[in-house]
């Protein structure tokens, strides 16, 4: 055997090898091709165990961002893939380039990328934070005409009605700049979605997950968080992208379904928590609101937790449901 022939045939048989391990994890999903093709899984609930250019003796780390598309496609039939920006570890053309061939191999596509500036955001107190925050969403919102991806997602940092009015300004300049493009800029509602707070940003490459979410605390009097989220993205012209988690209660939760799902880019987040509210029913309402978008899985978990089944554990209760 030549040598050409011998290399061509071993790549084949290691790809091979590698989507074989990941389809006998689990059988190929028979579900409803019209309900996968609106489900979407963030990168994110794969922090664990992306590989991570800081971290190249990782043994945790055993998947390549490359490989993600393949990984979604042979174990749950999901072809929609929600990135973090931190994941990516290049922002060259040709990379992106080659990022967004490798997925076309399985018919994915990226569908939403998820921006975590730190202190660089719309309601920094500082100016220079906020046209940083601006002009690094400008660049990623090139990068995802790039990538062919239709929305961006950004950190809203900490919104008050004393900062309202800069933060509408921020997220406008985002938002107008997307629209030249044809990416939609959104918000989420974030943390428990109590009254007059909001979590930090989520953890980019290199951090560990989230841990699992836990029963909501009393939350302070005032209107619930979600309101001046409202607010903010009405006076920008922007898009929501409503985290059906972050919310503190069930009533709450559906409060803020029936108040941000018609500000809606046409995704949303989905978690498991039955101690706070009950899934089912809130995509229930969901479906009644006549909401014909991508449902995205956000799955967290503490050291040692799999995150393919923490996935499957959300899949398992979303697809029926919608």
């Amino acid at each position: 055997m030549k040598r050409r022939e011998f290399l061509i045939g071993a790549a084949a048989a290691a790809g091979l090898t590698r989507t074989n391990i990941w389809a006998r994890t689990r059988e190929q999903p028979k579900g409803d091709a019209a309900k996968l093709s609106r489900v979407a899984i963030m990168s994110l609930s794969f922090n664990s165990i992306l590989k991570n250019p800081s971290q190249p003796d990782n043994p945790a780390k055993t998947l390549d961002i490359m490989d993600v598309g393949q990984m979604y496609a042979d174990r749950y039939g999901v072809h929609n893939i929600e990135m973090q920006h931190a994941h990516f570890p290049s922002t060259e053309v040709s990379y992106l380039k080659s990022f967004r061939e490798r997925l076309a191999r399985t018919k994915s596509q990226v569908t939403n990328i998820n921006l975590e500036f730190g202190p660089q955001n719309i309601s920094a107190a500082d100016p220079a934070l906020r046209q940083q925050a601006v002009d690094r969403t400008k660049e990623w919102i090139d990068h995802a005409v790039a990538l062919g991806c239709p929305r961006i997602m950004v950190n809203q940092g900490q919104p008050t009605q004393e900062n309202k009015e800069v933060a509408i300004a921020a997220l406008k300049a985002m938002g107008d700049y997307g629209k030249s493009k044809n990416v939609m800029i959104a918000m989420e509602n974030r943390g428990g979605g109590g009254r007059g707070a909001t979590a930090p940003s989520t953890p980019g490459a290199g951090a560990s997950p989230a841990p699992p979410i836990a029963p909501a605390t009393a939350a302070p009097s005032g209107p619930p968080a979600y309101l001046l989220l409202v607010e903010i993205i009405k006076g920008s012209g922007t898009w929501a992208n409503c985290d059906l988690g972050n919310f503190p209660d069930q009533d709450t939760q559906h409060a803020g379904i029936r108040g941000m799902f018609p500000l809606t880019d046409g995704n949303c987040h989905v978690k498991l928590n039955p101690a706070r509210y009950d899934l089912p029913a809130a995509l229930q309402l969901v479906k009644q609101i006549g909401y014909t978008g991508l449902y995205s899985i956000e799955a967290g978990g503490g050291s040692g937790t799999d995150p393919h089944q923490a996935v499957q554990n959300i899949y398992d209760v979303l697809l029926p449901n919608i």
